[in-house]
């Protein structure tokens, strides 16, 4: 009889796995994902690549993520890689990280949002922050890859955690300019086509590959 009563209740908790996982695996819808590629240029030489995907998790709920890999020569080699992620709910930044991993040091940004504010630590290439942003913020860079902005709307840098209002320039065509630094963001047809940006080391620009 205690033979046949451990036997039944190995059965039972097996049983509750496969029903647990069963109602998990219908709650939880297979993840949808957009990717685009893009190439570093610096002065019509490609120095790098660039990945930009969309996850959507859940129905309200969407992951961006921005990797890219370059290397050129400012007094000597340099190797960047380079991630940023960016988690919305309900199409409002809650939670972003910025990594880069270089042969000069590493520098990482997080940018969390708590309750009416979004808390900042950055910690970037001979830049740091640690000053609140009010919100919530619905666009970042890593999003950009994605969806053409709306004039005068916020943009929270990943990287720098500093806010400032997205200017059109022309149609199709919008300036930020953060930490000193304005970038041109150029959409044709509602898509990314390329990206001009300031830097404190190189100019340069990401265009789409496809």
């Amino acid at each position: 009889m205690r033979k046949n009563w451990k036997t039944i209740r190995s059965k039972g908790r097996i049983l509750r796995f496969l029903i647990g996982f069963m109602l998990f695996s219908q709650n939880s819808p297979a993840q949808e994902a957009d990717v685009a590629l893009f190439e570093v240029v610096v002065l019509g030489i490609k120095i790098g690549e660039l990945e930009a995907s969309r996850d959507k998790n859940r129905k309200d709920s969407l992951v961006y993520e921005v990797n890219s890999q370059v290397k050129f020569w400012f007094f000597g080699g340099v190797d960047v890689r380079f991630q940023n992620r960016s988690f919305f709910l309900k199409d409002h930044i809650v939670k972003t990280t910025s990594t880069s991993k270089t042969n000069r040091g590493d520098f990482f940004s997080l940018v969390r949002w708590d309750g009416d504010h979004y808390q900042v630590k950055a910690d970037s290439y001979q830049f740091e922050n640690r000053t609140p942003v009010s919100g919530p913020v619905a666009w970042c860079s890593t999003k950009l890859f994605f969806e053409e902005p709306s004039p005068q709307d916020i943009f929270l840098s990943e990287v720098y955690g500093l806010a400032q209002r997205i200017i059109q320039v022309e149609p199709g065509v919008y300036e930020i300019e953060i930490n000193g630094n304005k970038n041109r963001y150029y959409y044709q047809s509602g898509k990314l086509d390329k990206i001009v940006l300031e830097n404190p080391i190189k100019n340069y620009q990401i265009r789409r590959v496809k």
